[in-house]
């Protein structure tokens, strides 16, 4: 059978019929949202929410400062200047003036707001424009549009707001004077709103302070918070002072901070970082201050910070760790910047910079400490051999001894009765001056051995030891009593340098003592023959 050609009226049928089934079928199979009206209201509710934190965060930012009063100003600005351009029963001279000058205003800030450089007197020049145009376009609509007299309340609070200070006062009285004379208004009229700007302004600078005193101290708190944390983790104390420096200026950035050490042997301190001082300017190298009866509170003293030219004032707060004082912080500045609010900040700057030092001292006593005991055995292991020769162990570590505590003699004085015998290395520095025997009494030793602890004092030739050592060219010595198999003794370190020895190396030489009796005890019978009993102490 031929197949028939379809002719184009039914083609187009059929295509109308397949468009409306598929139509149809889309209608029966989609079917409405099943959200209640309480899901409704949810949803809704939800992206209100959601709303108004984003403009919760954003306002602040956009409110800040002088915004909202410029934006009201501007407003009120092209409001009246339309108004007065558009009704033609106005003079026409008096309408282009007020045009040009909303024009002349528009192009002024549009010029400042592209220009990339920073111009220092840009905030003067917009506080000027703001006044001239207010000026020129209220004393030119005040007499035919009623409403420009707020212009003059809406200049004096972005100027107020501009400039939060008393002296802002005057110039917003001076607005008052083109409307009241353009308008010809009474004295009691011209009174109440000089009165109203009067209140208006002192009400925005008084609040401004505050802001500016709220948004400081919230600074200063967290510029604490973050000098607080950061000391927590400090592990030296160079990292400790570092922190301080880099910290601190925030808190009181017109100041000039110093940090001091107290020094272990005397009541100086030590100058140890320093941050805001004039170029070329150090403080000095140390400080004995006279502290307040409380040796706790912070003391002001007239000058500048001492050893510079910082500040007419300086503010002394000692810090304390466990009872003691070990610290300082100098401060200095003008007197109105060390008020006592910024007295209580620097004192708990100076309980945390306290706390920290005792902690970091604790750290390194425990550090030297291990330290030594590794050196002092490294020391007496080099001895280890010659446990019954003591002469030849002392050579064994004196080169050591030289590298590592910068010394040139280490000899051993025994106690026999009521005289010393001295044990001396070959090629030490006492190797040919020292003599075998000594008298006990004004020794060094007597001493050692009395207070039961470790001494150390430079030649002062007054010790009968001094004669022997000052030929020698030995300047400084330490001694360690020293307790082998029932017989005392000590241990001595002396050097040609100047320089006292440090309590670490004291402490080194206190455990090598310790460890080289040991040593010693096997061969103590033979080192040392015919021991008496008064020599012997359990």
């Amino acid at each position: 059978m031929d197949a028939q050609p379809i002719s184009e009226l039914d083609l187009a049928r059929l295509k109308a019929h397949g468009s409306q089934s598929g139509l149809r079928r889309v209608a029966t199979e989609w079917r409405r949202p099943s959200d209640s009206w309480a899901q409704t209201l949810r949803w809704t509710g939800l992206a209100l929410a959601d709303e108004w934190r984003r403009w919760q965060t954003a306002l602040p930012e956009l409110l800040r400062g002088d915004f909202l009063f410029t934006l009201a100003l501007w407003v009120a600005v092209f409001t009246v200047a339309a108004a007065v351009v558009a009704q033609p029963s106005i003079p026409v001279a008096v309408r282009y003036s007020v045009g040009l000058s909303g024009v002349a205003y528009l192009y002024l800030y549009a010029e400042l707001a592209r220009s990339r450089r920073v111009r220092p007197s840009a905030r003067y020049l917009l506080g000027a424009a703001d006044v001239a145009v207010v000026v020129a376009i209220g004393a030119l609509s005040v007499p035919y549009v009623g409403y420009a007299r707020v212009l003059m309340f809406l200049a004096a609070l972005r100027l107020a707001a501009r400039f939060p200070e008393l002296r802002a006062v005057p110039a917003g009285l001076l607005l008052l004077l083109p409307f009241e004379l353009s308008a010809h208004a009474g004295f009691l009229t011209a009174l109440l709103d000089g009165f109203a700007v009067l209140c208006t302004m002192l009400l925005v600078i008084h609040l401004s302070s505050l802001s500016s005193k709220a948004e400081a101290v919230i600074g200063r708190q967290g510029a604490l918070a973050q000098l607080t944390s950061s000391l927590a983790r400090a592990r030296d104390e160079d990292a400790l002072f570092a922190q301080l420096a880099g910290h601190t200026p925030a808190l009181l950035p017109a100041c000039a901070w110093a940090f001091w050490v107290k020094e272990a042997s005397a009541d100086e301190f030590r100058a140890v970082r320093w941050t805001g001082l004039p170029a070329g300017e150090l403080p000095v190298f140390s400080f004995t201050p006279t502290l307040a009866s409380d040796r706790t509170e912070a003391l002001l003293i007239d000058g500048p910070l001492p050893g510079t030219s910082a500040g007419e004032c300086t503010l002394i707060q000692p810090t304390w760790g466990d009872g003691d004082l070990n610290g300082l912080i100098t401060v200095g500045g003008r007197r109105r910047d060390l008020d006592p609010a910024s007295r209580r900040l620097l004192r708990q700057v100076a309980d945390e910079m306290g706390g920290t030092l005792l902690r970091l001292q604790a750290l390194d006593e425990q550090r030297q400490r291990t330290e030594a005991m590794e050196q002092a055995n490294r020391l007496a292991g080099l001895a280890a051999r010659y446990a019954a020769d003591q002469r030849a162990a002392l050579a064994a570590i004196r080169p050591a001894i030289v590298d590592t505590l910068r010394s040139e003699s280490l000899h051993l004085e025994w106690l026999r009765g009521d005289t010393l015998e001295l044990v001396v290395g070959d090629g030490d520095a006492l190797d040919g001056h020292a003599p075998e025997q000594l008298p006990l009494a004004g020794t060094r030793t007597a001493e050692a051995l009395l207070q039961a602890r470790a001494l150390r004092e430079p030649m002062t030739g007054r010790r009968p030891e001094d004669l022997y050592m000052v030929p020698a060219g030995l300047r400084q010595v330490a001694i360690a009593p020293l307790r082998c198999a029932g017989v005392t003794g000590t241990l001595q370190l002396a050097r040609r340098l100047p320089r006292p020895y440090a309590a670490g190396e004291l402490l080194i030489l206190q455990l090598l003592a310790d460890r080289l009796g040991l040593l010693f005890a096997a061969g103590l019978a033979t080192s040392l023959p015919e021991i008496s009993s008064e020599a012997r102490r359990s």
